[in-house]
Formats: C-alpha cells, structure tokens, sequence
C-alpha cells in the first residue's frame, strides 16, 4: 500500500501523523509513506527529518483581513493544482489528511481523483478546515464523542489518535530520575507546558514551586523557546530543565500539570497519567479549555483555567493530589477508561478497508 499523508503547521497536527506512519511501518511492513506539507513550517524540517520523503507547497490561512484572506484563498487554489500533479506522479492507494488549512489542498484533490480519503481530527472541536472537508472525505476519524455531532454520522467513527498508540508501548525505567539527579524511589510530579513552554504559566509555577511539599520530587520542563527566567534555582528535590521526553515523564510521573493540547490528551488516556491540566485560551475555538472538559467531566482529571490560576491555588491542588494515593488512582483508572490504546491499529485497518473498496 502507498499512502499519501498532509500535515502541517503545528506539532498537534504533524506528530499523530508521524506516529501513524511509525506503526504503519511496524505493523504493514512495505508500506510507502510520502508526507505533503507547507514549505516554510516546521513539517519542511520534521518530516524529512524523520525520514519520509516530503513535498513542499507555499501556503497560508485564513486568518487576517479580507486582503489575507484572499491572498490565503489564492495560494490554496495554487496548491490544489499542485497537488493533482504529484498525486498523478505518485499514485498513492489513498490520502489522509490530519486537519488544518494545510491538508485542504491534498485532501480535494484526491476526491477529484477518485483517490480514497481519509481525515482525521484530533480536538473536541473540530478545527474549520475538517468541518470544510467533511464533504470531501471517504473517512472521517475522530477522537471525542462530540466530534459525532460536528461531522457527518455514517462515515465517521471515534478511533482516536494515533500517538496514543505509540504512548501506551512507552516503557518507563526509575533509573531515569537519576540522569536529573533524582531519586529513583521517591514519586515525582512533572510540569510540561507544551515544547515550546508557556511563560504565562511559567510565572506561576515558579511562584508555586517554594509552597509545594518536601516528600515529593519536581521535574519542570520549561520549553525551548519560554522566553520567562525561572527565580527558583534547582535543588536536590526540584529540577527545571529546558527540554523532557514527554511520554516517558507521563508514564513515570504521579501526577503531571500540562496544558490540553489533542496530543497530550491522547498520551494521558493511554497511559492512564492523573494530572492537572491548565487549557491554553490563545487556541482557535478555546479548543483545549474542550479538549480537558473531555476528562474533567469524567473524573479523570483535575482542571485549572489560567484566568484562575495562582500559585496558591496550583501549589494547593498539587499539594492535595500528592497527599491522595487514592484519588490519583482513581484519576487514573478513568482517564485508562477513555484512552484509544489501539487508535493506529484501527485507523490502519479502516484504512486498507477502503484501498480494498
């Protein structure tokens, strides 16, 4: 099978890509991937990085006023036309899109093609440009219930993400604590604002950090590109550090404090990670403030808006957690109930599906 793959823009769209290319490779071993993208965003590097081959095409969104907006509507018609062409040269068996305006092009294509399509959606709201190619798509997956009433019903199903997949075969090793100089045995929280960091948050983690209690360990991930200065200076208890492997630290952390992007809501479903989750409100549609109502409404999550947060309140919620065995256990067990362990064994089996159809 030769799959055509558009993702774009962000990490939220490109990494449940690469992670659905990764188990493809491991579970249909033979399987051509070839990745279509933006030119001048982070997938130009990421994907070919990662070792797919990669075509590239100049592309914006729809945001600004009515001069970008046709500026953005033009480029997509561009893209479109280009993208016949390398579907033509290719010929893949079907194409699948991961959201954004930067699957649009690729995904109308193939359906001009008759090439199978598939999308996939990632938040509990769905982003506009998979609302638009709702009409387009052979195959809708999503990742929410609600996503059931935002996409039409007989060709959508709720498999999920596919980093989930790649989460839940994560295995964590204590021994890891030591390369932060940590201890082994005793239980840690992890901070993870994304990998960029967020130095909004940052602020009030830092601020937090003197309040928390002595019997645990902290690990803050600050991000690569947090433009905040962290105060607190690392001690053997509590190390900042710029940069962490995310689903290594959710599966061997006791509680993790994390924004609610689709990714790491699909990674804490896998691995079952209980976890305080303060949603980003500088997303389209406040999509992650959706994304965490997902858990919190189920009990397998504890939820802190950022127009509400101070570093009492987190130091208290943390405090609380930490001194909970059982109230993170029964965290865990619920958001364990709501992972789609299996998200890129089903997407891949619907997938051949439709080759076959």
């Amino acid at each position: 099978m030769k799959v055509m793959i558009a993702a774009g823009g962000t990490g939220g769209h490109i990494y449940p890509a690469l992670a659905l290319a990764e188990m493809m490779q491991k579970k249909e071993p033979g399987t051509e991937i070839v990745f279509f993208g933006s030119n001048n965003r982070m997938e130009a590097k990421v994907i070919p990085d990662a070792g797919y081959r990669f075509f590239g095409s100049k592309m914006s969104g729809m945001n600004g006023g009515i001069t970008a907006k046709a500026a953005s509507l033009m480029s997509l018609i561009k893209a479109e036309s280009e993208c016949r062409k390398i579907l033509k040269k290719e010929a893949p068996d079907i194409c699948v899109g991961f959201g954004n305006y930067i699957s649009v092009p690729m995904i109308k294509a193939a359906h001009a093609l008759k090439i199978p399509t598939m999308i996939h959606e990632q938040n509990s709201f769905a982003g506009k440009a998979n609302r638009y190619l709702a009409k387009y798509a052979d195959a809708i997956v999503g990742c929410y219930e609600s996503n059931l009433e935002q996409f039409p019903l007989p060709k959508t199903k709720l498999l999920g993400n596919p980093e989930a997949t790649l989460a839940a075969e994560t295995v964590w090793n204590p021994d890891t604590l030591k390369e932060y100089e940590l201890n082994p045995d005793l239980p840690f929280v992890v901070f993870m604002m994304g990998s960029l960091g967020s130095s909004s948050v940052s602020e009030v983690i830092d601020k937090a950090l003197p309040m928390l209690r002595d019997d645990y360990q902290v690990i803050v991930a600050a991000g690569k590109s947090n433009d905040y200065v962290f105060q607190y200076v690392s001690n053997e208890r509590i190390k900042i550090v710029p940069y962490v492997n995310g689903k290594l630290m959710l599966k061997g952390c006791a509680l993790a404090v994390l924004r609610a992007g689709a990714t790491t809501m699909a990674e804490i479903g896998a691995i079952g990670t209980p976890s305080i989750l303060i949603p980003s409100p500088y997303v389209p549609n406040n999509h992650q403030y959706h994304n965490a109502m997902e858990l919190v409404s189920k009990d397998a999550a504890a939820m802190i808006e950022e127009k509400d947060l101070t570093a009492e309140r987190l130091s208290a919620k943390i405090n609380e957690l930490m001194g909970s065995k059982e109230e993170r256990e029964s965290m865990h067990v619920n958001a364990e109930k709501l992972g789609r362990k299996d998200a890129a064994d089903n997407m891949i089996s619907w997938m051949k599906e439709l080759v076959r159809k």
